[in-house]
């Protein structure tokens, strides 16, 4: 059995408020292959790095009166939901912003950080040291902000890609979407741009005989399943190996151990897949080193 890659979901989101600089590069220090992080896109065509295009839950949005203006109601992957929007801002709105933590309940140590860090962007992060010679897993997200701007997420995300440097310092980047036509729309202005990635299709709540992963491996290089679906049928693995596919999963958090961090991790790596996204990958990378691996 091959190792699987760490990759730190949002950064080291166990630890620090997700998808900020100090998250990632924390998860870096922690021994992660990549990072795994949320892009959404602003007013101005800015790519952000965001949960998803509703800024409440993870920004302090509704302390700041200066935006109380912008509340309205929206739609979230599908959902009307009232809050405010990053379609609504601009860049140098979003920067007036600070990060906090999602789930300050299950986290207090990571939300002890809230307020302390910005909102980056994807070119920072495309800028940023800590990332040469690691993975990038580039979740492009559905959402309102998708239809409000007169460019394709992909079409932005492949300019920000090629006026950086990140593919000569050895960085793999990997575009990946719940949305098949937000991966395509990416894969076909990346490769306009003589640029070469992997794309990945994210699966949630679909049952293995209802896709064809022949056919899908027409156009992407791997899946990425939850935890609830790889347990549930383990046929995936090899179903997706078979395809010529990886598989990776999501998301091993600690908090859901019902024994051991250890035996959680050692269930989750005895699957067979190609990599975990984890939000404390210290953690992971312990057990994995551990195994010898």
């Amino acid at each position: 059995m091959t190792k699987p890659f760490v990759i730190a979901h949002r950064g080291a989101s166990g630890y620090r408020p997700e998808n900020t600089l100090e998250a990632f590069a924390l998860g870096i220090d922690q021994g992660a292959d990549g990072l795994e992080f949320d892009l959404v896109a602003t007013k101005d065509r800015h790519l952000v790095i965001r949960h998803e295009n509703a800024l409440s839950d993870t920004t302090n949005v509704a302390e700041l009166k200066q935006f109380e203006s912008l509340k309205r109601k929206g739609v979230v992957d599908g959902d009307e939901v009232e809050d405010w929007f990053t379609e609504d801002f601009n860049l140098s709105q979003i920067k007036q912003l600070r990060a906090r933590e999602r789930l300050a309940d299950l986290r207090p140590g990571s939300a002890k950080f809230d307020g302390q860090f910005g909102i980056p962007t994807f070119q920072e992060v495309l800028e940023a040291s800590f990332i040469t010679d690691k993975k990038l897993v580039v979740e492009l997200k559905r959402g309102s902000h998708v239809s409000a701007i007169s460019k394709s997420v992909g079409e932005i995300a492949a300019k920000n890609i090629f006026d950086s440097n990140v593919l000569e310092r050895n960085v793999e980047l990997i575009i990946e979407s719940f949305d098949l036509d937000l991966v395509k729309s990416a894969k076909q202005a990346i490769e306009s741009l003589g640029l070469k990635t992997k794309y990945f299709l994210a699966l949630e709540k679909t049952k293995l005989k209802s896709i064809d992963l022949v056919e899908l491996s027409k156009i992407v290089d791997g899946i990425a399943i939850s935890m609830k679906m790889l347990f549930k049928n383990q046929k995936w693995v090899d179903s997706a190996h078979e395809a010529g596919l990886v598989i990776w999963a999501y998301t091993a958090r600690v908090e859901k151990a019902e024994t051991t961090i250890e035996a959680y991790y050692e269930k989750i790596i005895q699957t067979g897949v190609d990599g975990i996204f984890a939000d404390q990958p210290d953690l992971l990378r312990r057990v994995l080193n551990d195994r010898g691996q």
